[in-house]
C-alpha cells in the first residue's frame, strides 16, 4: 500500500470505530455526522471526504453485527446432517441474529448504498481482518458473499437438488424469499419488538413463509 492507502485505512477505520462506540451506547438513532467526527477528533467536513453520507457511514458500522451471525452459524451448522438442515438452520440463525439488531441489518442488505455492499464490505474487512469469515471454514462459499440473493441461492440449490425438486424456477423463489425476509424485517422496524417472543414469532414466520414457498414439510 501506499501512503495515501494506508491513511485512507486509518481515517475510515476511525470514523467506523466512532460510529460503533455510538451505536453500542445510543443505537443507531443516536448516530449523527457530528458525534461521529467528535469522536474520531476530527471536524464533520472531513467525514464527506471518506463516505457520502451518514447512510454511508452507518452501513461501514453495521457491518460489525455479520460477524456474530457468522460465529453463531458456524456452531449451529455442527448439527446439519443434509442440505435441508443446513438451508433452515441458516435461516433460522440468520432471522434470530437480524431481528435482534434489525436497523443493522436493514442498513447493511436493503438501503441505497446496499448496491456497493460488496465494495463496502472488502473495505471493511481490508480495515478489520479480524472480522473476515475465515477462508478455511466449510461456511466461506456462503459467509464469504455479501449479497442476500447470493448467499441464499448457495444453500437453495443443494436443498432442492437433494429432495428431488426442480431447479428450473430457483431464481424466482430465492427473490420471493428474500421479498418474505425484508417484509418481516420491515415489520419488526415498525414494531421496535426485539425482545425473545417477537423474535421468536418472526423467526417461526420466516419458516412458515419458506415452507410454503418451497412446498417441504418442516
Amino acid at each position: 500500500m501506499n501512503n495515501k492507502e494506508i491513511k485512507t485505512r486509518r481515517m475510515l477505520s476511525y470514523f467506523i470505530r466512532s460510529a460503533q462506540d455510538i451505536m453500542e451506547k445510543e443505537g443507531i438513532s443516536g448516530i449523527t455526522l457530528r458525534k461521529v467526527a467528535d469522536g474520531a477528533g476530527y471536524n464533520t467536513a472531513t467525514i464527506y471526504h471518506y463516505f457520502d453520507d451518514l447512510d454511508h457511514v452507518i452501513l461501514f458500522a453495521s457491518l460489525k453485527y455479520l460477524q456474530i451471525y457468522n460465529k453463531e452459524l458456524d456452531l449451529q451448522l455442527k448439527n446439519s446432517r443434509s442440505a435441508k438442515d443446513t438451508f433452515f438452520i441458516s435461516w433460522d440463525t440468520f432471522c434470530n441474529i437480524s431481528f435482534q439488531y434489525p436497523e443493522a441489518f436493514h442498513q447493511i442488505f436493503f438501503t441505497r448504498h446496499s448496491n456497493s455492499l460488496d465494495l463496502i464490505c472488502k473495505q471493511y474487512y481490508d480495515i478489520f481482518p479480524e472480522e473476515r469469515a475465515a477462508s478455511t471454514s466449510s461456511l466461506y462459499p456462503i459467509i464469504s458473499d455479501y449479497r442476500l440473493l447470493t448467499r441464499n441461492y448457495l444453500v437453495l440449490e443443494p436443498l432442492l437438488k437433494e429432495t428431488g425438486q426442480t431447479t428450473a424456477s430457483i431464481d424466482l423463489m430465492n427473490e420471493l424469499i428474500v421479498s418474505a425476509y425484508q417484509r418481516l424485517l420491515f415489520d419488526c422496524l415498525s414494531a421496535k419488538a426485539t425482545d425473545k417472543e417477537s423474535i421468536k414469532q418472526y423467526t417461526d414466520r420466516m419458516r412458515q413463509y419458506l415452507a410454503f414457498i418451497l412446498h417441504l414439510i418442516v
